[in-house]
């Protein structure tokens, strides 16, 4: 029975575009920021019921925002094991062996379970292609193609459409998917070195939102009435609210300011 129901997984053709996270993951996900929004207006106006209530609606959006940005990471994951897929098939195919890019990407399977793991989305991806072809006979420029769509990666569209171009129509085939494996290469690596760079300043402006509260919850531990104010009259609840803004406001901006596409 668990057999069965695994292979029933692998057969499930993702559409990468869409939100694959499943209700569970989804309610964690709104569990977990409702807790941390909930704190930081605690933090600001040390209230329970409005932390909770404010936490429970702000959550209900973050969550989404966060949903997009784990589809956004699996679609940058499939594009870079897809790299590695094509260097695993250059390889073979260069070796001076002749063999046909059919046996390359069946054999590639093997390759790319050792170096991911069996559930991977690019070891699911690959087995399907190869299923295909091999039972149903659907050539595997069709399998590409469809992966293609799904995933609305160009690095795959683009290699798909030149697989369908050349496929059984040139000798040079080992030669023409090096040269697009190294294109491939080339725009992944420029890619990675770009996302590094926004990495770390995402990091930095994240920090830069964390210390506003580190130092409201210093002060306020400290045993003296310095933010009693703060808390308790109309103009410190006016300042806790500009505070709030300013926090949510800087945290909408950094996110935006580094979903850049490349």
């Amino acid at each position: 029975m668990q057999r069965d129901k695994a292979k029933a997984r692998e057969k499930v053709r993702i559409r990468y575009y869409e939100d694959n996270m499943s209700p569970s993951q989804h309610i964690a996900a709104y569990l977990v920021f409702a807790v941390a929004i909930g704190a930081i207006l605690y933090i600001y106006y040390h209230l329970i019921v409005l932390s909770i209530l404010g936490g429970l609606v702000i959550s209900w959006f973050q969550e989404k925002n966060y949903a997009k940005s784990v589809q956004k990471k699996r679609k940058n994951q499939l594009r870079l094991q897809f790299k590695e897929f094509l260097e695993i098939i250059t390889i073979s195919i260069s070796g001076g062996s002749g063999r046909s890019i059919e046996n390359a990407v069946a054999d590639s399977v093997h390759d790319l379970e050792m170096l991911y793991n069996d559930k991977a989305d690019i070891v699911r991806e690959i087995r399907l292609i190869v299923s295909d072809y091999q039972s149903a006979g659907i050539p595997m420029s069709r399998g590409f193609q469809e992966l293609g769509e799904r995933s609305e990666i160009d690095d795959i569209v683009s290699f798909a459409t030149i697989y369908a171009t050349i496929e059984g129509k040139t000798s040079d085939l080992g030669y023409i998917i090096s040269q697009t494996h190294d294109v491939i290469k080339d725009k992944v690596e420029i890619t990675m070195e770009i996302e590094t760079g926004i990495t770390a300043a995402k990091s930095e402006a994240y920090m830069m939102l964390v210390l506003p509260l580190v130092l409201i919850v210093v002060m306020s531990s400290m045993g003296s009435d310095f933010l009693g104010g703060l808390f308790t009259t109309a103009i410190g609840r006016v300042a806790a609210t500009v505070g709030v803004i300013c926090t949510f406001v800087s945290y909408i901006l950094a996110v935006r300011a580094t979903e850049i596409e490349v």
